[in-house]
């Protein structure tokens, strides 16, 4: 959806006034700072786009999540993550399977083992965005290896304390927006509260025991990035946070001066009408007389229908019974409305108070989020260490060359679904930027061709998010991109046939592969007639040989697309699905 703003918003001098005020005045805590001065000092057209963004986020009261500059980062065409397209994380079934398109039968299904929901949603974004600095990406690898190898029980210990956690992520952004209620407040406080407490305890024995740089540096920093919680926690009053009273909810009312001279003036009037109740009993003749409270009006005096006669004709009758009639006296009509009044206002007085309560905290906002950050990110690595425990996964090295080597490589999914019976039949792949780095490959249909292929691509996601993979040994190049073109489907919706939609998809990966790319082109062709479809299978792998020079996967029944090779022997192998059948029914087919 594409939202149009007025120009004005986009004219320079007033795109400066506004974000200088807004950083000046809604946000106090920059100005004078570095942070402010580099705001106003920023590129002309970033200034224009950052005022219209701040105008539009007031409409919905989000504006808030600008108030960091801190938090900005310079726009660099350097890379950090992979590039995974929605066709790629479609066709290779990352997120979810293209049956039900449930998340069982995916790659995330394999790795997920997380404890949290935060740490699900951290693992989701890590196979959606694979890595690109070898450095990162073996740090991931030396703590994952860590866990996995350690006999000390303090990773245990974690595990079990991340396992009782609530969606701590999602309260804070509760908390930072105001729109949680006392009871999410102070589940989120107390829970980070133990973690800090819990944490603490862990200190001497990660000091001890953890080697990994990731671990020791998250796992260590947590407590320090909790310790703001336990001031907040301390002014809360839990019973009534718990039945959401904030009229009750602050303890000490020393640092709520508001709320402290409301009570008082409740508790005046209050007084001023029981001290009227000796007047009251002196009227009606009645020295035990109390008022009574009924269907929620308080206040009432009770008197007997047979002694009606001594009320005063300017006592308000509130109701009766068979039995007895209830009263306000003129006195207690007027207070009482002043009470209800000063009540009212109380609450008026404690939900602004606890908003500014929450504004307070919500300072400390970005500090536990990562925090949340740390945990997510030790949450994941625990994940993957489940994944690597299960049986012939290695670890797989990392380099700059560009090269997949993968030894006795298995699709990490069927490789789960299959189980321990029916073992799924290990490949080994060799693709290098310096010699072979074209594989054409034919087969049977259902002989395992396209199964082969998404191997070889979940492999390397797998490598470059840190984590162990389904092979005997695996060497992985950095691969800046998966781009695939797989299946056949028209898109009705934008008009498309199902060819227009394989030139399209093709179209794209040509524009946007490069030499450092994992090209996977499955069956290219196959939605036209046969001569046309020869013609386009050849000439498209031709130009990534010769032009593109991607690692290339690509499958195919034309024969002569085979023929490549003999024009480009040093770089395209031809390669073929095969099968055997055990004609001994006793045993089963091969």
């Amino acid at each position: 959806r594409v939202e149009r703003m007025d120009n004005m918003y986009f004219e320079y001098s007033h795109a400066f006034q506004m974000v200088t005020e807004f950083y000046a005045k809604d946000v106090v805590d920059v100005k004078g700072s570095q942070s402010f001065s580099g705001i106003i000092n920023l590129e002309k057209a970033v200034i224009c786009s950052l005022a219209a963004i701040i105008r539009y986020l007031k409409d919905f009261n989000l504006e808030k999540v600008l108030s960091k500059p801190k938090n900005f980062k310079q726009f660099s065409g350097e890379m950090e993550f992979m590039t995974i397209n929605g066709t790629t994380l479609r066709n290779l079934e990352i997120l979810q399977n293209q049956t039900d398109m449930k998340t069982k039968g995916s790659l995330l299904w394999v790795l997920d083992h997380t404890k949290t929901a935060f740490g699900r949603r951290k693992l989701k974004k890590w196979v959606t965005q694979p890595l690109l600095k070898i450095r990162d990406i073996n740090a991931r690898l030396d703590a994952v290896s860590e866990v996995l190898y350690s006999e000390s029980s303090v990773f245990g210990q974690i595990e079990n304390h991340l396992r009782k956690l609530p969606d701590i992520e999602r309260g804070l952004c509760s908390i930072y927006h105001k729109k949680c209620s006392t009871q999410e407040f102070f589940l989120i406080v107390k829970t980070l509260h133990h973690l800090k407490s819990e944490f603490q305890a862990l200190v001497p024995a990660v000091n001890s025991h953890a080697q990994s740089d990731l671990l020791r540096t998250f796992i260590l920093e947590i407590p320090e990035l909790l310790s703001p919680v336990e001031r907040y926690l301390k002014i809360l009053n839990e019973q009534a946070a718990k039945i959401g009273d904030k009229t009750e909810l602050f303890k000490d009312l020393s640092d709520f001066p508001l709320i402290k001279k409301r009570k008082d003036e409740i508790q005046e009037v209050t007084h001023r009408i029981q001290r009227h109740l000796q007047e009251i009993r002196k009227i009606i003749k009645n020295p035990f007389a109390q008022y009574v409270t009924v269907s929620g009006q308080e206040f009432l005096i009770e008197v007997k229908n047979s002694a009606v006669s001594c009320i005063p004709t300017d006592w308000v009758k509130i109701g009766s019974t068979k039995a007895v009639s209830r009263f306000h006296s003129p006195f207690v009509v007027e207070n009482y409305r002043h009470l209800n009044q000063l009540r009212e206002q109380l609450v008026l007085d404690c939900s602004a108070e606890w908003l500014e309560f929450l504004e307070n905290f919500s300072e400390h906002y970005h500090s536990l989020c990562k925090a949340v950050h740390h945990l997510a990110t030790v949450d994941c690595i625990f994940s993957l260490a489940k994944v690597a425990k299960q049986g012939d996964y290695c670890r797989p090295t990392l380099q700059e060359e560009r090269k997949i080597l993968i030894k006795n490589g298995r699709h990490p999914v069927i490789d789960v679904l299959l189980g321990e019976q029916d073992q799924y039949v290990p490949n080994s792949t060799n693709l290098s930027g310096d010699s072979e780095r074209v594989m054409i490959i034919t087969g049977p249909n259902m002989g395992g061709k396209s199964s082969y292929i998404k191997q070889v691509a979940l492999i390397t996601v797998m490598a470059q998010i840190g984590s162990y993979v389904p092979a005997e040994e695996a060497t992985i190049g950095i691969v800046d991109g998966i781009f695939t073109r797989m299946g056949a489907a028209d898109n009705i919706y934008k008009g498309r046939s199902t060819f227009m939609e394989e030139l399209t998809d093709t179209a794209e990966i040509i524009r946007k592969a490069t030499s450092q790319s994992l090209v996977i082109l499955d069956e290219l062709g196959r939605g036209t007639s046969t001569h046309d479809g020869i013609a386009i299978a050849y000439a498209t792998l031709e130009h990534f040989i010769r032009d593109v020079k991607s690692l290339t996967l690509f499958v195919t029944h034309y024969p002569p697309v085979c023929e490549l090779e003999r024009s480009y022997s040093q770089q395209v192998g031809n390669y073929h699905m095969g099968f055997l059948v055990n004609e001994d029914d006793s045993k089963p087919d091969q």
